[in-house]
C-alpha cells in the first residue's frame, strides 16, 4: 500500500519559496515531490495557498514515520527563517484516497 504525504502551505509566499521548499523536500526525504496551487486567485508576493504532495511506494526503503519526520524538521528550519511564517499542515493518507485535486494514487 502506498502512502500519499501532503503539505498544505497557507499564506503569504516569496516568489522562490515554493521552488526552494520542494527542492528542500525532495533533498531531506529523497522522495519526488510535486506543487499544486489550491488557490488561483493572483497574490501580491505568490499564491496564498499550495500543496506540496509526494508518494512513498510500498517498495522504497524509507518509513512513512521517517519521511514524515523528515518533512517536519525541514518545515521547521523553514518557517524558523521568517518574521511571520505560513501556515502549515502535514498530513497522511492512503495513495488509494483522492488527492486534493480529486484524483487518486
Amino acid at each position: 500500500m502506498a502512502t500519499r504525504v501532503s503539505v498544505t502551505v497557507e499564506g503569504r509566499l516569496g516568489l522562490d519559496d515554493p521552488d526552494r521548499m520542494l527542492r528542500e523536500l525532495e533533498q531531506a526525504t529523497r522522495l519526488s515531490w510535486r506543487r499544486e496551487e489550491a488557490d488561483r486567485e493572483p497574490a501580491l508576493g505568490g499564491v496564498p495557498e499550495i500543496v506540496l504532495e509526494a508518494v512513498i511506494g510500498k517498495g522504497v526503503e524509507m518509513s512513512v514515520e521517517y519521511a514524515v519526520e523528515a518533512v517536519r524538521r525541514c518545515i521547521g528550519r523553514w518557517r524558523a527563517e521568517r518574521l511571520d511564517p505560513p501556515r502549515m499542515d502535514v498530513r497522511t493518507s492512503s495513495a488509494d484516497e483522492p488527492g486534493p485535486d480529486g484524483t487518486g494514487g
